[in-house]
């Protein structure tokens, strides 16, 4: 009932083009649609007479958030809320799966092509910036998945990292750290952590400290298991001994641990010794060769090693060598010579 009440506030009547025209008898204005459509007659009650909507299909949300505040200077209120909402989703779903996800630069919303072509979408799209973007959304959207990834992290008893240092061609050289672990339903996850700039000198002291900046950033510090890089000297040098660690508050952690699971209190280990009571023992250096024997922190990538493999392969190989070469000559000539690329 309530999809045919809302019709007595219109007036119809047939036009050209197999269209309807409709008067609004609350104030008279004019809007068209094609015939047996009515979606622009209902979003004209929805939004200029949300008393008499909300009467029809006993609707009551946030269409009165004042009460008749808009009424005294002829004007109904219009629901605002609702249609801000819609422009930071549309906002956030340029940015997130069309700019980030495909890569494309951030001033494409600045371009009057695709500005029309969001008004194709959207009627009452209100062009963003290229400022706003880089200055509020993006650091919005980036603080929301770093506290997922943290709260994620947070469950996890031991993870693995990827460390790489790459530059780009304009020779700029920038640091990724991923980190990856088993959650708690046997689900492998990884997620990229930090990346960002890294300037010369690119030297093991500043790699490690970088790292460290990172795990202490979120807290993984003491989880970490393995570090898996290439096989560049400033990598193998970095992580060779490990993560820096303050080994003084470690071992109190690790007492007071025990004392707490040993249901032990401070005056079990303040009983006074003798000296008499002391004995020598003669310890065999194989005692220690457990820490000695340890493995590194550090494991070098498996497919980055593999491909050097390839490569100094193929370079002793003289006949492939020969072959490539004349692969690489085709390949030149076939950029240079429109006959040959047809």
């Amino acid at each position: 009932m309530a999809g045919k009440n809302w019709k007595q506030y219109f007036d119809f009547c047939a036009i050209e083009k197999n269209r309807t025209n409709g008067l609004c008898k609350l104030c008279r204005r004019n809007y068209k649609d094609k015939s047996g459509v009515f979606s622009n007659f209902l979003k004209h009650l929805k939004r200029q007479h949300p008393l008499e909507y909300n009467q029809v299909f006993n609707n009551e949300h946030e269409y009165f958030t004042e009460d008749r505040n808009g009424i005294e200077d002829g004007h109904e209120p219009i629901d605002l809320t609702n249609i801000k909402e819609k422009e930071n989703r549309i906002i956030l779903s340029i940015t997130k799966n069309l700019i980030i996800r495909c890569n494309l630069p951030l001033n494409l919303v600045e371009k009057p092509a695709f500005r029309d072509f969001m008004k194709e979408c959207n009627l009452k799209y209100r062009p963003v910036s290229t400022k706003r973007l880089k200055h509020d959304v993006i650091p919005s959207l980036t603080s929301t998945v770093l506290t997922r990834i943290h709260e994620k992290l947070i469950t996890a008893d031991h993870v693995t990292l990827t460390v790489d240092v790459w530059s780009d061609r304009r020779c700029r050289s920038f640091i990724g750290i991923t980190c990856h672990f088993i959650d708690q339903k046997m689900s492998t996850q990884a997620y990229l952590i930090d990346f960002f700039r890294f300037k010369s000198p690119h030297t093991s002291e500043n790699i490690q400290q970088m790292t460290d900046e990172v795990l202490e950033r979120f807290n993984i510090k003491k989880k970490v298991f393995r570090i898996v890089t290439d096989n560049a000297s400033s990598m193998i040098k970095a992580y060779k001994f490990g993560l820096s660690f303050d080994t003084e508050n470690i071992e109190v952690d690790e007492r007071n641990q025990f004392i707490t699971e040993n249901g032990l209190t401070i005056e079990d280990f303040e009983e006074h010794f003798e000296p008499d009571d002391l004995q020598m023992v003669n310890m065999n250096s194989s005692d220690f060769g457990e820490n000695e024997d340890s493995p590194s922190v550090r494991l070098s990538c498996f497919a980055h090693t593999l491909q050097l493999c390839i490569r100094d392969g193929l370079k002793n190989v003289p006949y492939i060598s020969k072959v490539l070469e004349k692969c690489q000559i085709l390949g030149k000539c076939s950029n240079q010579s429109s006959k040959i690329a047809d």
